[in-house]
């Protein structure tokens, strides 16, 4: 073989086991919205419907929990340390613990979700941030819920640039400027969980693309999203997606079979 061959040669096969190499370093899939970008329009969780109790026996997971936020800095800063794999089996090994955390642990745990959901794009870890809101109803006081409701709704929705992640059903809004300039709304309306119909409503100067990704839940067989009496595949455990140029009054229709969802 010539050696300019050989050289050719060298740097396909060097370009594709580079390719077919696991990332160290997965780019995050979407990031959190700050707080000043999204609006709680109504409590996650009616107080009335809520069961607070302060009988719950709580733990302390502050050296467990470290862990997962040393990993987090491995990634932030690009230590070679760093296992993706290693983090989410460590998170999965706290997972079960989560009705025995503190109001603090509870808080970090919400924020190493976050995390995970941001780097992997998974929903498992939505449904998570999902079963804490409620479950932390009945583990904590009022005042304490409230604070873990403020934190999670930096979550509801989550982005990069123009891909907006619905990851949590509520009553919200985020707003942002479209890469392509021009003011973006867009809303939740939703009983949920105690129905299951969601609308998201567009409210915009100009009409832009976006692409929406809308979790649907892993309990959910046989939900539909529906625009413009278009359906959409909708699995459940998975993010449906939904690519148009959007306008003013544009909107779309979550449809979740509420008697399947497993009982809180």
């Amino acid at each position: 073989m010539s050696s300019k061959y050989a050289v050719v040669l060298s740097a396909l096969l060097f370009v594709f086991f580079s390719c077919s190499k696991p990332t160290q370093f997965p780019p995050k899939i979407s990031e959190k919205v700050g707080i000043e970008n999204v609006v709680l329009n109504k409590s996650f969780l009616p107080i009335q419907y809520s069961a607070f109790s302060d009988s719950a026996q709580k733990s302390d997971f502050g050296k467990e929990l470290e862990k997962l936020f040393q990993d987090k800095k491995n990634y932030d800063e690009r230590n070679s340390v760093f296992s993706l794999v290693e983090l989410e089996q460590s998170w999965s090994n706290l997972q079960n613990q989560s009705k025995s955390f503190g109001i603090d642990d509870m808080k970090s745990w919400i924020e190493i979700t976050g995390f995970m959901l941001e780097v992997t794009g998974n929903a498992r870890y939505a449904s998570e941030l999902e079963e804490t809101v409620y479950q932390s109803a009945s583990l904590f006081t009022e005042s304490e819920y409230r604070e873990i409701e403020k934190q999670m709704t930096s979550w509801i929705f989550t982005k990069d640039v123009d891909h907006i992640y619905v990851n949590l059903y509520a009553n919200a809004t985020i707003k942002y400027e479209h890469s392509l300039k021009g003011a973006v709304e867009i809303t939740q309306e939703t009983d949920y969980p105690e129905s299951g119909k969601i609308t998201l409503k567009f409210k915009m100067e100009k009409k832009r693309y976006i692409e929406l990704f809308i979790r649907i839940p892993e309990w959910a067989e046989g939900a539909t999203v529906t625009e413009w009496r278009v359906k959409y595949v909708a699995n459940p455990g998975e993010y449906c997606q939904v690519v148009r140029k959007w306008a003013e009054g544009d909107f779309v229709e979550i449809n979740l079979p509420m008697e399947q969802m497993p009982k809180r």
